[in-house]
């Protein structure tokens, strides 16, 4: 087990997500993105980790080449900036970043070029999302690019697309084609809409998604994942199988 130290808070630990042990999605690199902008921002949503019993952060800021042209350069020199502080702030957690790519036409290219992405665990997983309201339509190719580049793809948050709650059953085909589904902890606790919430709850019950995550932006969101436990969903999240310990 990892050790961890971080400085003493007011409030007692709650270790709501020891179960899980690592957060795989967030926006934790200052400025690069819609997440924090600081890195005091970013060491003030760590911290709040650490009290829910987090022992590993992947940070994955957004790669969307029309609003956000993040190279592995830049996000890497960015999470050594953020390590750097932490330690100076003796907040001591392993901290790695890879990237949440939109699928884009961009996205695509890179594919096809087979060049190098940030993924994450021995099995190269790499994090990827879509527009809100329909899919692209070459997300089978880039699928099939994925796997054929040595990539296990993630569909980040599921529950928040629109064609996926209007049509429940795409989500066979993709799992069918071999992408796994992360969902957010703030879906579960009403965030984002009752829908998302619903949605959530209903890729759970069918047992198809295999990693739960924050996606976190900004420290009231973090603040927001305690509401969780008071969801009549936490117990059965707690003894669903997650893959995100064997990270």
């Amino acid at each position: 087990m990892l050790k961890l130290f971080a400085r003493k808070k007011d409030t007692p630990s709650t270790l709501l997500f020891d179960f899980l042990k690592v957060d795989l999605h967030s926006h934790l690199l200052a400025g690069i993105d819609d997440g924090v902008q600081t890195e005091a921002q970013a060491l003030e949503i760590i911290e709040q980790f650490l009290s829910y019993g987090f022992q590993k952060i992947i940070t994955t800021p957004h790669i969307l080449w029309d609003f956000y042209k993040n190279t592995p350069e830049i996000i890497h020199k960015k999470l050594e900036k953020l390590r750097l502080f932490l330690q100076e702030n003796q907040i001591h957690i392993p901290i790695e970043a890879a990237a949440e790519y939109y699928l884009d036409e961009h996205f695509l290219q890179m594919l096809q070029k087979n060049e190098k992405l940030l993924s994450f665990g021995e099995k190269n997983y790499l994090l990827f999302e879509t527009g809100l309201l329909n899919i692209s339509a070459f997300w089978e190719e880039a699928v099939f690019l994925m796997k054929a580049n040595g990539y296990q793809p993630i569909l980040a948050h599921p529950e928040r697309y629109i064609y996926i709650q209007n049509n429940f059953n795409f989500l066979e085909k993709m799992l069918n084609l071999g992408v796994l589904l992360q969902i957010n902890i703030l879906s579960l606790v009403g965030y984002y809409s009752v829908e998302v919430q619903k949605t959530a709850e209903k890729i759970i019950d069918a047992r198809l998604p295999h990693f739960l995550a924050s996606d976190c932006h900004h420290l009231r969101q973090a603040q927001s994942l305690q509401n969780l436990v008071q969801s009549f969903f936490f117990k059965k999240i707690q003894n669903y199988n997650w893959l995100n310990n064997t990270l």
